[in-house]
């Protein structure tokens, strides 16, 4: 694959890169360079060994010339921040932002004035029920699902393994959705709704310090303007591929 177009996949390793690294690996179309904190680990080589056509490389995309060196001569790249690796997480998402949308553009540049941009948009993922812990069962035997969000609010779900043949689908033609925002989720449901047929309590959940304030606005947000505000036309992604 001597011509096959570079893609580099930040924090491949992660729940969305892993996606995305596996759906592109499908199609054999590619070459892809997974960028991770350590590229010895046994999640990269799990997905090194995916294919011949994939290399995990270690990257701080905290610091400029790590994203630089991993950004050369990539045709793509499918860009996250890492939320969680520090208490003061806002202030680091945008430096992690800022550091790859400035190596991009400055590469980006030199072919062409208009840095060509799709923003991915992932609801909220259902794993994160799953992976919340066993939930406590009462003597009756009524399970209690905690949550710092009112049960009636209407929320967006995804699927992890949804993100990438949506991202691949995208880098099949990306030039039709340069400069868009594709909102990806499906229907809108309601917790209540979800259980109908059992009790539902609303209770309040106690959460770590590090990531109490920010969950909890994050859910106050989604009651008052939606997971994706008020304005922003979430069906589109019906119009790209339909899962």
């Amino acid at each position: 694959m001597v011509d096959a177009r570079l893609i580099t996949v930040v924090g491949a390793t992660g729940a969305q890169g892993s996606a995305v690294v596996r759906a592109l690996v499908e199609t054999g179309k590619y070459k892809i360079r997974g960028l991770t904190r350590d590229s010895s680990s046994e999640k990269a080589q799990t997905l090194k060994r995916l294919s011949d056509n994939i290399d995990m490389v270690t990257c701080d995309i905290t610091k400029s010339d790590d994203v630089e060196r991993a950004f050369k001569d990539s045709w793509a790249i499918f860009a996250v921040t890492d939320p969680w690796t520090n208490p003061n997480q806002l202030e680091l998402e945008k430096q992690q932002g800022y550091i790859m949308a400035d190596i991009v553009s400055r590469y980006h540049y030199k072919k062409c004035r208009n840095l060509k941009t799709i923003y991915v948009e992932p609801a909220m993922y259902m794993q994160n029920w799953r992976n919340a812990g066993k939930l406590p069962k009462l003597d009756d035997g009524t399970v209690i699902l905690a949550a710092s969000i009112d049960e009636k609010v209407e929320l967006h779900l995804v699927d992890i393994d949804d993100i990438g043949p949506i991202v691949r689908e995208i880098l099949a033609d990306p030039d039709k959705l340069v400069g868009q925002d594709i909102c990806v989720c499906g229907d809108e449901i309601t917790i209540s709704k979800t259980l109908t047929e059992e009790e539902f309590r609303t209770i309040t959940k106690q959460l770590p310090k590090t990531a109490q304030d920010n969950i909890f606005g994050m859910h106050k947000w989604i009651e008052e303007y939606g997971y994706y505000g008020k304005d922003k036309d979430w069906t589109k992604i019906n119009k790209i591929k339909y899962i």
